[in-house]
């Protein structure tokens, strides 16, 4: 009989322990009290290799890689980790990205009517990998017949650029307003990597003005611009917005459809984003 590996012969170890058990059925934590203690020397190098063996082949049947690619606790998330949640007291899903670090911070809150009809853009950094579940967002004062359009792109040169997709949330009542259901590009899908910088962009389907939630100060913001002189009286905003009045579902954009309205801090929308 051929042995598992070359120049190796049966696991003393490995093979009395998981004999009995199919591969579908073993353990991120089954695994690792086999190998605990199994020292890196010459004289265990066979066990380590079977056992890594082992682990592919369980991880190829159940279709999961938990152990390689994330953490054996169910998986990490750029902010944060599953551990830090649990011990912290946290480990909710909910991302605030209109007073996310380390783009912004939150200096108080506000409320403040969406009056333009321009699609504003704002950056952020993904929280997490993959697609969102949900968006959300607080309505103060609801609208008789208005949707807001949350829009998430991918950036080009510092600047919005390919719309991944969005999300069509209705004001016509107050308080969160969440949505689990997104109209995605047909050029792409609508997923983050984490760590990465996104934007996102408000813009209303019609000319009500819903008073929505928002960050009370642009004081704490970063900017996305050069300014012309070093000055302490800068109004580079961290925002960008559209040229022209937009009421349309979103779309792509191009550098010459954008410009700085200076602060344009009543942009910043707050907007839950959901794992």
């Amino acid at each position: 009989m051929t042995p598992p590996l070359p120049d190796s012969e049966r696991s003393r170890r490995i093979y009395p322990l998981l004999q009995n058990q199919d591969l579908e059925n073993v353990s991120q934590a089954t695994l690792k009290s086999v190998g605990d203690p199994i020292s890196i020397e010459n004289l265990n190098e066979d066990e380590l290799r079977k056992l890594v063996l082992v682990n592919l082949a369980r991880l190829s049947v159940k279709g999961e890689w938990n152990g390689l690619l994330t953490a054996a606790s169910g998986g990490t998330t750029w902010q944060n980790t599953t551990p830090f949640n649990v011990a912290s007291g946290y480990g909710g899903s909910f991302w605030n990205i209109a007073i996310q670090s380390p783009i912004a911070s939150n200096a108080g809150t506000a409320t403040v009517a969406q009056y333009s009809e321009y699609q504003f853009h704002n950056p952020f950094i993904a929280p997490f990998s993959g697609a969102p579940s949900a968006v959300n967002i607080n309505v103060t004062v609801a609208t008789t017949s208005q949707n807001m359009y949350v829009a998430f792109y991918s950036g080009t040169n510092g600047l919005p650029a390919t719309m991944l997709g969005y999300a069509t949330i209705s004001t016509d009542s107050t308080g969160i307003q969440r949505v689990t259901s997104f109209t995605e590009a047909s050029t792409g899908s609508l997923t983050f990597t984490a760590g990465e910088m996104y934007y996102y962009s408000v813009n209303k389907s019609g000319t009500e003005n819903p008073t929505l939630s928002t960050a009370s100060s642009n004081s704490s913001m970063g900017q996305l611009f050069a300014d012309n002189a070093a000055t302490v009286n800068s109004n580079m905003g961290l925002g960008v917005q559209s040229d022209t009045a937009l009421t349309s579902a979103p779309a792509d954009v191009s550098a010459d459809d954008l410009w700085s309205g200076g602060s344009g801090w009543t942009a910043r929308m707050w907007v839950w984003l959901e794992a």
